[in-house]
């Protein structure tokens, strides 16, 4: 957007914004602000308002949540609501049901434009909040990783101990259904086959079954299954390069990014068909998360399939999840409520 319209001004919020200089770049008409809060409700309800009105700002960026008070016009991206599915319900606290469900839809009906990141959740964002499908733009996510990593095997080896083992980025909770890929990697024998499981995420939520399931198989897991959190953007580019695969058996996601990651750099991947991952159908192995056979089958298939069109499929992403397309449907959105509200 910065190079779409140069001129229009940006502003960039964030208490540390060197950062955020880092990420952008240097653009005549961006100027970045620092903010003077870490409590986000503060900055909901005093702060934003005031730099809005300080700044004369015309519109507003906020994800999912807007400040009570009205200040200028509010661009809202609401990248999901899976809590408000009965079915997916369980996977959340009933405390963030109860908040959210109020301040998501609240802010998504007092949006001036509304974004979401895929027609999945813009049919639910419809169904849910009454929001009339026209008055929802879908703004994917873009995959930027490049795959410029060299000798990653031997680094990852070195590093973290880690060879010949399939990889899943995810936060840990019973929702992106990691149980499952645990007892695909027992039922295929893939340790005596000398692989490895590693997860790399925050481990969000308690998950008991899980660790009940690894306890039970201790002399499976024992030396074969490595949980990361906190891995740096390098070392996560480094373990997406030395993998054998990646597996995706989430349950519900509003997007779902590590597939498509996974697909630039070239990778096998299982990915689950479920919510708005239905929409990654050039994925040979595209599986329901539910069918722990099917997973299975896709697992091992994958591991042999000579043919896997990797090329193809990298292609297949970068044309559809980029910024600049996503870029240009949030600037059309946005001209076209100043047409309709100068």
């Amino acid at each position: 957007m910065l190079r779409e319209r140069p001129n229009w001004k940006f502003f960039f919020t964030a208490q540390n914004t060197e950062t955020l200089k880092e990420v952008f770049g240097s653009y005549p008409n961006a100027q970045f602000v620092t903010l003077s809060t870490e409590n986000k409700y503060k900055r909901l309800l005093f702060e934003f308002p005031k730099l809005i009105k300080k700044h004369r700002i015309d519109y507003t960026h906020f994800q999912y949540i807007t400040p009570l008070i009205k200040k200028g016009k509010y661009i809202v991206t609401t990248h999901d609501i899976l809590f408000e599915e009965k079915r997916f319900a369980k996977y959340f606290p009933v405390k963030y049901r109860f908040l959210n469900g109020m301040l998501f839809k609240r802010s998504a009906k007092k949006a001036d434009v509304l974004a979401t990141v895929s027609t999945y959740s813009k049919e639910k964002i419809h169904e849910h909040y009454g929001i009339p499908k026209e008055g929802i733009h879908v703004t994917p996510n873009a995959v930027t990783i490049k795959d410029d990593t060299e000798d990653a095997v031997a680094y990852i080896q070195r590093t973290f101990n880690c060879k010949k083992y399939l990889l899943y980025v995810s936060r840990v909770e019973p929702r992106k259904n990691h149980l499952s890929l645990l007892k695909a990697f027992v039922k295929l024998n893939l340790k005596e086959e000398g692989y490895k499981l590693v997860f790399i995420g925050n481990r969000d939520l308690d998950y008991p079954e899980m660790e009940a399931y690894i306890d039970k198989n201790k002399g499976v897991f024992e030396n074969s299954l490595h949980f990361y959190s906190g891995i740096s953007d390098t070392d996560l580019t480094y373990f997406y390069a030395a993998c054998k695969m990646v597996v995706y058996p989430s349950f519900a996601e509003g997007f779902g990014i590590p597939p498509l990651e996974a697909a630039v750099f070239k990778k096998p991947v299982v990915c689950s068909s479920a919510t708005a991952m239905s929409e990654f159908d050039f994925f040979p192995y595209h599986i329901d998360p539910n069918n722990q056979e099917e997973l299975e089958a896709a697992i091992k298939a994958t591991l042999v399939d000579k043919a896997y069109p990797l090329e193809e499929i990298k292609d297949t992403v970068q044309k559809k999840y980029n910024w600049n397309q996503s870029a240009k449907t949030l600037i059309a959105a946005i001209e076209a409520q100043n047409l309709k509200h100068p």
